[in-house]
This record gives structure tokens, sequence and C-alpha cells, in this order.
């Protein structure tokens, strides 16, 4: 059996090279290397199947989808997206692409997103979790006293690097598409492994990134992720009971110095989805090296002809993108400061909500001082009237009684007129 490895060779985003990294190891050897934005027009040198993991984002080039049927694929750990305004949005998994997938039913989905996209349109699937939950840890890697910030927004980067003095490592995984395609497989792949290593020594990762916290999670490294509060819940809230996980708003109001000295182990609850995926992994391989059924495949020849004709359709497809992203920028620009305006108001308004619950709390400490006083006050009147009452009875039952007795002895010892 013959077997590919997916990759995304003008990806943007270290990310998708992690998601080619994870399917690597499952694979007995490599023999073709294809691109996910082109699995349409694959075509081995023979007619023959070719065996591949298909993990992943998919896609931007939906025109490339359903992929070429040379293909043997695991479709397990996907996750399809129709994020992008200006596309077809869930088209492409109805009518070909949607009958590809049914033939391979269950699909295996990274996340609750896609499990939904999917049952809409009547395919079948099941939760497989993530590929990149079952990354091996390095037995070279030591663990060391950094910390690595990756992709934070600037407010949570500061909060942590004021709040220790540990060394932090700020790390990006935006990447530039014409410097990625430069580089040879191998090389992405050993930036990968560098990367990695980074994260496992780490004393503990902040980031903004599923695809650095589920790493994170598989080579054992504490990891704390901070996302926006109005989030993809079901893509991110799928992993979020792995980890720790705050929202920007609620990690700007922490003790971030004891999150940093003391950061939470993972969940490790996450084992299942990795064994179940390892599992899967090597019993598609069994299978494929048991698999000889050709007679369906096309004719080379055929759709070397067939790929020549739709070759036009990638070119004509991406330039109406291209196009429709322009015209699309020029009014997100307007939805950005419409964005920016609201936003400006909304921290305006907490701002004045922080100071009036600020009033509040002292406006009730006031107030709780200002009924000890009064309790104060009603126990000091008792003890007046009852200290006036002792006067009272003092002066009026027992003054008087000394007072007629030093009378009587004044006149006792008082002289008379005679002289006597």
């Amino acid at each position: 059996m013959k077997y590919g490895i997916m990759y995304y060779k003008e990806t943007d985003n270290i990310g998708d090279d992690i998601q080619t990294y994870t399917a690597l190891r499952f694979l007995p050897h490599i023999d073709y290397y294809i691109d996910r934005e082109d699995l349409n027009c694959f075509i081995p040198k023979e007619k023959e199947y070719v065996s591949m993991i298909m993990n992943g984002w998919y896609i931007h080039n939906k025109a490339a989808w359903p992929p070429s049927p040379y293909i043997n694929p695991l479709l397990m750990s996907m996750h399809f997206t129709c994020l992008e305004k200006i596309d077809v949005g869930e088209k492409y998994l109805q009518g070909l692409g949607g009958e590809y997938l049914k033939k391979y039913e269950p699909i295996g989905c990274r996340d609750v997103e896609t499990q939904k996209r999917l049952s809409n349109n009547g395919i079948e699937n099941y939760f497989s979790g993530c590929m990149t939950l079952t990354i091996e840890k390095f037995e070279d890697v030591k663990k060391e006293d950094y910390i690595c910030l990756v992709d934070l927004d600037k407010n949570s980067a500061d909060l942590v690097k004021q709040n220790t003095n540990r060394e932090t490592k700020e790390i990006t995984h935006w990447l530039d598409p014409k410097e990625t395609v430069k580089k040879t497989f191998e090389e992405r792949m050993n930036e990968v492994e560098k990367i990695l290593k980074t994260y496992q020594g780490a004393h503990v990762v902040f980031t903004n990134r599923l695809h650095v916290a589920l790493p994170c999670i598989a080579l054992g490294t504490p990891v704390v992720l901070i996302h926006k509060e109005k989030y993809e819940e079901d893509r991110l809230g799928t992993f979020l009971k792995y980890m720790t996980s705050y929202t920007d708003v609620e990690f700007a109001k922490l003790n971030i110095n004891e999150i940093i000295e003391n950061p939470k182990d993972n969940n490790e609850e996450y084992l299942q989805i990795r064994n179940d995926l390892e599992k899967r992994c090597k019993e598609f391989i069994k299978k494929s090296e048991e698999k000889t059924d050709i007679e369906n495949l096309p004719d080379i020849e055929e759709y070397k002809k067939y790929v020549e004709k739709i070759s036009w359709y990638k070119d004509l497809y991406e330039d109406v993108r291209v196009k429709a992203k322009n015209n699309l920028y020029e009014s997100d620009k307007k939805y950005q400061e419409y964005i920016a305006e609201n936003s400006k108001i909304w921290e305006e308004k907490q701002k004045c909500q922080e100071e009036l619950e600020e009033y509040k709390k002292k406006y009730n400490e006031l107030d709780d001082k200002y009924k000890i006083l009064e309790n104060q006050k009603e126990q000091i009147e008792y003890e007046k009237e009852k200290y006036k009452q002792e006067i009272d009875n003092i002066y009026n039952s027992k003054s008087w009684k000394y007072l007629n007795k030093m009378r009587n002895i004044k006149n006792k010892i008082k002289p008379n007129n005679k002289g006597e």
C-alpha cells in the first residue's frame, strides 16, 4: 500500500503543520505529499489507492472538495468551516461533496461545531477529538523555568510579564506563506518539533490558540487558554474542560502570580480521546494493507484529462475569492469602525459600572458602620439612663440621710452663746 501525507502548502499558520506532524507517526512510510488545497487534483504514478489520514481544517479552496478518487481516506478529527463570509458556506458538504462523506460514514469530527454542521447536512458522524492530542512526549526534553506566551493579546501578555521574574518567550504561530513554500517538508516538520519541544520544556504556556493548548495537553505542560468573552463556543468549548481557561476580562482580574507559580495540571480525561484516536489510526493502517480492489478506480490518463478541464476553475475560483475579499474588506472597515465605537462605549459603560459597584461597596460599608454606631448610641443612651437613675437614687435616698447625720453632728459640736 502507498501512503500519502496531507499538508497545506501555502499555510500562514504553523498549526496546520502541527496537524500534519501528528499523522506522520502512524504511517509506515510516505510515498506522496498531498496539498490540502488541491485534493481533487491528486493523481498517483500508477492506478492504485493511496491511504491518507485526513485530519485538520477544511478548506479555503472549496473547489478542491471532494478529494481525488485515488485517496483511501481516514476521515477523522476533521473540522469543516463555513466562517468565510464570501465563500460557498456549507454547499461543498452537499451534492458530490456530501455523497463523498456519506460513502465513508460515520465521519470523525474534531469538535461539536463540525458535528452540528454535518448533522444539518444529513451526514452521520461521531466526536473523535483532535489528532494533536496524540502527540508523543520527547524523551530528550527537560522541564525548565521559562514561560511561553503564544499569540496573546498585549494586555494579557503584559499582565504575565509584570507578575513574574521568570524568563518569558513570546512566540507566534503566524507564518509568511511566501517563506513557507520555500522550505522543504523536512524543514517544516523540524520547525514543528522545535516549537513542540519548547512547549514541553516550559513551566507553563499562556495562549489564545486552541492548537497550542491541545499539543501542550498531550505534552504534559500546564496550559492556560485565554479567549475572548464572545468565543466560538462549539469549537473551543469542546475542549475547555481539559485545560485551565479564562476570558480575557476574567484573566485581567485574577491573581496572576498565583496562576504562574502554581499552574493547574491539565485534565487527564483527554487520554480516552487519545487512546481512541490511536486505535482508529492503527486499525486504518492494518485495513489499508489488506485493500487491493482497484477495479473501480478511474484510468490515470482519463483522470488527467479531467484535472486539466477543471484546473481553470480553481484559478477562476481563487480570482473571485480575492476580489470578493477586497470588496468585503471595504464593507468590513465600516463594520470594524462600528464595532470599535461600540467597544469604546461598552468599555466606558463597564468602567462606570465598576465605579458604581465600588461606590455601592463603600456606601454599604458606611451603612454598616452607621448601623453599628446606631446600636452603640442606643446602648449608650440606655447606660446613661441607668446611671442617671442611680444618681437620682443616691441623691434622693442616700444623700439626705448623710446630710441629716452631718447636721446632727454639727449641732452637737456647735458652741453656745454664753461662751461655754
